[in-house]
């Protein structure tokens, strides 16, 4: 009786260690819910779940790697390239491989956090990874239906889609870039109403900004 106790122990240690030992086997990015959708399919429908993963050469070597959505940080599944941590646990509403905007051969990231709040004033983010971190190179005020994944209901809510159809912008991003380099981003502008942001990024810095005109007021502030 006691041996065949014995033997029932060691196997059930033998399966908990093979189990440990096949957890610890898997990749970090294997519970990670990929979007499939392409982002004109996208919807506002952010959940505990939701994740988001871009492909991208984000460190200027020549190779591509993956970015990974969790609560608290972006991750790659490149071991050399340290996450960013995000400031906030609910992650972010979008996740965009923005290209080499200030073409020195990485690609660019922009985001927008979540926050346990109940205003839809948030900021807009771009990141660059420089040397062995991310750094944020731009940010500017928008609101949180202005994101490019949302579903907009109410008139104000439809204005940015709407502005960016009628002057054939990319309408699923924020970030909009002309070929002369200069980013334009649609912002909220400091006196309430709308406006193009211009920004040029030089060396991985907002090396200058100026806001273009106002392009609608905002009437339901």
């Amino acid at each position: 009786m006691k041996r065949t106790l014995f033997l029932l122990a060691l196997m059930v240690l033998g399966f908990t260690a093979f189990a440990q030992e096949d957890n610890e086997m898997k990749k970090p990015w294997e519970d990670v819910i990929t979007n499939n959708l392409t982002p004109s399919e996208w919807r506002w429908e952010k959940t505990s779940s939701t994740r988001f993963s871009i492909r991208g050469d984000f460190d200027g070597d020549g190779f591509e790697e993956n970015l990974y959505e969790m609560a608290t940080e972006i991750y790659s599944d490149n071991e050399e390239l340290t996450p960013l941590k995000l400031d906030g646990d609910l992650g972010v509403y979008f996740l965009i491989n923005e290209g080499d905007l200030d073409g020195d051969g990485g690609d660019e990231i922009s985001l927008m956090t979540v926050y346990r709040d109940y205003s839809n004033i948030n900021y807009f983010r771009i990141f660059s990874y420089t040397g062995n971190s991310w750094r944020e190179i731009f940010n500017c005020k928008v609101h949180e239906y202005d994101c490019p994944n949302y579903k907009p209901t109410r008139p104000e809510e439809m204005f940015t889609q709407t502005y960016k159809k009628k002057n054939h912008y990319n309408m699923n991003k924020i970030v909009l870039k002309h070929v002369d380099g200069v980013v334009d981003v649609i912002a909220s502008h400091p006196n309430g109403r709308y406006a193009i942001e211009h920004i040029k990024l030089v060396n991985k810095r907002a090396a200058k900004r100026e806001w273009g005109t106002i392009i609608e007021p905002r009437t339901d502030l």
